[in-house]
């Protein structure tokens, strides 16, 4: 079952079972330049901590014309959010936005001069999460459309007129960015608030839930995203 572009919680659900039974995984290495040559992984089940799939910081240093410059990279691996903490009302905690706002006074801090947000190989997650951290670089403004298959359009927008971070932005795409991560970089393009750069995305436009039958499950789709601008993320045929 192919997964890319499924929201997090979904694809948690796939995999979570008793602790210490095996699952396999049929994934795409990393060195894989054909994503049809795929290889199936077993692993033993255990708790996972959400901090394995957390943002993170790293800075690079550049010489451009005789003047140094010093560059911040924050790598996104998916967009998540605690659910269940963030229900149970606990005011720490942790979700994409949050973090990343986090690494941004880091960031500042050091002094960079730029910033990149790293969305290779992201593959999405939590929709709510990609409107809040685009709000980080905007003042305010919607950042995604939804239809759904009565034709009915909800629009997610940022009502915060905070912005964490004003300075130059790129945000670095691949063929495996999809979904949540094709809705902010289309959101920061669409804005002219940043440049986005790297190969072609995935192309997800569309929105899947999975329901329960006697003997199995079925997916289906039930709306579309599409971009501040109108145009949708769905690859074209």
């Amino acid at each position: 079952m192919n997964v890319i572009g499924w929201r997090l919680d979904e694809v948690v659900d796939l995999i979570r079972g008793p602790r210490n039974s095996v699952v396999t995984l049929e994934v795409v290495p990393a060195s894989s330049t054909d994503e049809t040559l795929t290889k199936s992984i077993a692993i033993s089940r255990d708790e996972v901590k959400l901090e394995e799939q957390s943002a993170s910081k790293d800075t690079i240093e550049l010489e451009r014309n005789g003047k140094e410059y010093t560059i911040g990279v924050i790598t996104i691996p998916t967009f998540y959010a605690d659910f269940r903490a963030m229900q149970a009302g606990d005011p720490n905690y942790k979700s994409t936005t949050r973090d990343v706002r986090k690494l941004i006074t880091e960031l500042q801090q050091d002094g960079v001069n730029g910033l990149v947000i790293d969305l290779r190989n992201n593959g999405g997650g939590a929709l709510h999460e990609a409107n809040d951290l685009v709000g980080l670089f905007i003042d305010t403004g919607p950042t995604v459309q939804i239809r759904n298959s009565s034709n009915e359009v909800q629009v997610l927008t940022d009502n915060d007129a905070s912005v964490a971070y004003d300075g130059p932005l790129v945000v670095l795409t691949n063929r495996m960015s999809a979904s949540a991560s094709e809705i902010f970089a289309g959101a920061i393009q669409d804005y002219g608030r940043g440049l986005v750069v790297g190969s072609q995305t995935f192309g997800k436009g569309t929105v899947q839930a999975v329901r329960p039958l006697n003997h199995g499950q079925l997916k289906i789709t039930q709306s579309k995203f599409y971009r501040v601008s109108g145009g949708s993320t769905s690859i074209k045929a």
